[in-house]
């Protein structure tokens, strides 16, 4: 349940609902075209896994299909990691009240690196909770989801944002399970039902693409707004004016 001082912070799926549609209305024309491009790989995998169903292992085929199926998930989550930190940029200069920067510069500013190892993390641990029962997956994503949030808006390390999430999140942990577990579940729903009436790899691979540029958006916004709650709640978010999007280039 959301405690009442979660309520007065805004830590409820309506007030982070509504600060996430609100930055996506300002800068789809950001979001949307990033999010092209980072999930192509998710598009493709999702449109060669289309209508292929496996009764037993009967040839080659049936096992490439059963090996790539599990990967799925993985492919998505990690698609959805990367994004989620690249739409920290947005979040942080609405915050801070300046223009989102270019591709060019964006990349220059953001560290990459940490930020793949983490979204790499991230991946592998779900895929290994998701594989006990699910439940723990479940319960890895919603202490580290955050991650890649924190990493960009405090510009700590790997181990440092994963510490951070998971200490952030835990006296909160049904609230943020509700929030952040609960709209990307969601998103994958909504997915599904975009892409179920088409068949074939072309016309999958567009839509799939299509759907995921349109939708992945908002969980990614939404990861980044519980973030700067749990930091409000700490009263540990740095001020706006200080905020930047990450390393400044040399």
């Amino acid at each position: 349940m959301t405690t009442a001082a979660e309520a007065e912070q805004g830590l409820t799926f309506r007030s982070i609902a509504r600060d996430s549609l609100r930055v996506y209305r300002r800068h789809w024309n950001f979001l949307i075209p990033v999010a092209a491009i980072i999930l192509i790989p998710q598009a493709l995998t999702d449109a060669f896994l289309d209508g292929r169903e496996v009764e037993g292992i009967h040839s080659a085929r049936d096992v490439v299909i059963l090996a790539a199926a599990p990967l799925t998930a993985c492919v998505s989550l990690m698609g959805e990691a990367v994004f989620a930190g690249v739409t920290a940029a947005a979040v942080v200069e609405v915050l801070a009240g300046r223009p989102v920067p270019g591709p060019v510069a964006l990349w220059r500013a953001l560290p990459i690196g940490r930020l793949i190892a983490v979204d790499v993390i991230l991946t592998v641990g779900f895929a290994l909770g998701f594989g006990l029962l699910v439940i723990p997956g479940l319960v890895f994503l919603t202490y580290f989801a955050i991650a890649p949030a924190i990493l960009k808006l405090e510009h700590t390390g790997i181990q440092e944002a994963l510490g951070r999430s998971a200490r952030l999140v835990r006296p909160h942990f049904w609230s943020v399970l509700r929030i952040v577990v609960g709209v990307i579940i969601a998103g994958e729903l909504a997915m599904q039902a975009i892409a179920a009436p088409f068949h074939g790899l072309a016309v999958v691979t567009i839509v799939d693409l299509a759907g995921e540029a349109l939708v992945n958006p908002f969980p990614a916004l939404v990861t980044v707004m519980v973030a700067i709650r749990l930091l409000e709640l700490r009263g540990e978010l740095p001020p706006r004016s200080e905020l930047t999007v990450g390393r400044v280039p040399a």
